[in-house]
């Protein structure tokens, strides 16, 4: 017997940090278009067209089936402008179907009205996760990579690959089919993992970033300790830079505030998709204007280390530097609390 598919719905958003499963949903919406008889999709960019043309092309006639229109980076139009898609949302053309697709979570009165039409497809993380509910998110994903690529892995394994590559879908997708290929048919062991993975040089930093905003010193210190004295020490500059790079991006998406998308926090503070993202969680769970007195408290942190009296402290020039370090984190941390 064969299944009845769903009916084709006139509007998609489509989102999140997995792009592979995005790609493969964008895939599988063009398959369904031809196979119900319409053409292969217009493509466009919302980076080139206003959400005015974006509605021309969803009312133009359609004369060999259902008309797909794809728009990437629809997340880079100032919600001031949506109004005219905002409008054909309330009675969509039942000849297009319309994919919006996003690398964040689509504006809110936009989400609605797509609700509303038709459906809001999330890939990824819930951009409001606690840390460690992000972090359980991307070891699952971990697992079923590997799944999907016809191997097994411990969950314990399996977040240890995560703190080594990083929180990045794509990443992982990747790193399972090496782990897999690597393994043949037995499970996944730590020797595998050993052997085919090279730490992500932002994992540690990464974890430093999410510690400063969750105001967890022990978390903080054990990760600058191990900067200090571990397989892959890291020079207190190096860290500064990360930080005021990071901050600068949580500085700008608190001043979008609900117009703070990866694409536009990542035009203004040049910074990719993955730390943009990151910067825009941690804009959300920082008070108000901590980006800015982060930014601020971290370039004086570059200053210190350059020519602070305290920087000369201790035996060596690294002790000096390394004290100068957390006394930043110290300061840091309390923005998070304020």
């Amino acid at each position: 017997m064969t299944r009845q598919r769903d009916p084709l719905k006139p509007v998609y958003a489509i989102w999140g940090e997995d792009r592979a499963k995005v790609e493969r949903a964008l895939r599988r919406l063009s398959r369904r278009v031809v196979d119900d008889g319409g053409m292969p999709g217009e493509t466009l960019s919302a980076a080139e067209v206003t959400p005015s043309d974006v509605v021309a092309a969803c009312e133009s006639l359609s004369f060999g089936g259902v008309r797909l229109v794809i728009v990437f980076d629809a997340g880079t139009w100032r919600s001031g402008d949506l109004a005219p898609l905002l409008a054909y949302l309330a009675s969509p053309n039942p000849g297009t179907c319309l994919a919006l697709v996003f690398e964040g979570p689509p504006p809110q009165k936009l989400a609605a009205a797509v609700a509303a039409a038709g459906d809001v497809l999330q890939f990824g993380p819930d951009p409001k996760a606690r840390p460690r509910e992000r972090t359980r998110w991307f070891v699952e994903y971990l697992v079923a990579e590997v799944r999907r690529c016809g191997g097994t892995i411990p969950a314990a394994l399996a977040r240890e690959v995560v703190a080594r590559v990083g929180e990045d879908a794509a990443a992982l997708s990747s790193e399972a089919e090496k782990l897999v290929l690597h393994a043949g048919s037995e499970p996944i062991s730590r020797e595998t993992v050993d052997a085919v993975l090279v730490p992500h040089p932002e994992a540690a930093l990464w974890d430093l970033a999410d510690a400063l905003a969750a105001g967890d010193p022990g978390r903080v210190y054990d990760v600058l300790q191990d900067f200090a004295t571990g397989d892959h020490p890291r020079e207190p500059i190096a860290i500064v830079l990360a930080l005021a790079r990071h901050y600068r991006g949580v500085a700008v998406a608190q001043a979008l505030g609900a117009e703070a998308s990866p694409a536009a926090v990542g035009k203004l503070a040049d910074l990719s998709p993955f730390p943009a993202e990151k910067a825009i969680a941690h804009a959300r769970a920082l008070p108000e204007g901590a980006g800015e007195r982060a930014v601020a408290r971290v370039a004086r942190l570059e200053l210190d280390l350059r020519a602070s009296a305290f920087a000369r402290l201790g035996r060596t020039r690294d002790d000096g530097q390394r004290f100068v370090l957390e006394l930043a984190a110290r300061d840091l941390m309390a923005l998070a609390a304020r």
